[in-house]
């Protein structure tokens, strides 16, 4: 029984496209703590995520905040002591739980990567038993 290529590489090219991205998705948050030099990216970057967190936090907040930089002494001391405890927070924040809080917030858009690259296999599978044919 001969298997016929418009089926089996553009289904293959699928499920490698699909698991190709969930692979990536999950290496965003995974492994937590470095394995052979290997870290998640978020994990290894949340130090300065945090601090990122922090000064965007502070640029959110009404325009009051900014008028305590005025404030002679110790204006400056509490936006960076704001900074510093915004950071601190979220550095101490459980990896897991802040994979579980992206993984809410961002649901249909990771859906829509790993789709898409299912998507993206189908129409490769479907090139190659084209081109397959012509031979």
């Amino acid at each position: 029984m001969e298997l016929n290529p418009f089926i089996v590489l553009p289904i293959t090219g699928a499920l490698i496209g699909w698991l190709t991205n969930l692979i990536a998705i999950n290496f965003l948050f995974r492994p937590n703590k470095p394995i052979l030099g290997i870290q998640g990216v978020i994990p290894k970057r949340k130090k300065i995520l945090a601090e990122k967190i922090a000064e965007a936090s502070l640029n959110f907040l009404p325009k009051k905040i900014e008028s305590l930089t005025k404030i002679p002494f110790i204006g400056n001391q509490i936006i960076n002591y704001l900074k510093k405890e915004i950071s601190e927070k979220v550095n101490e924040t459980d990896n897991k739980e802040i994979e579980r809080i992206i993984k809410q917030v961002a649901k249909k858009e990771l859906r829509f990567i790993e789709t898409s690259g299912a998507v993206l296999g189908f129409i490769i599978g479907l090139i190659q038993a084209l081109i397959l044919s012509i031979n």
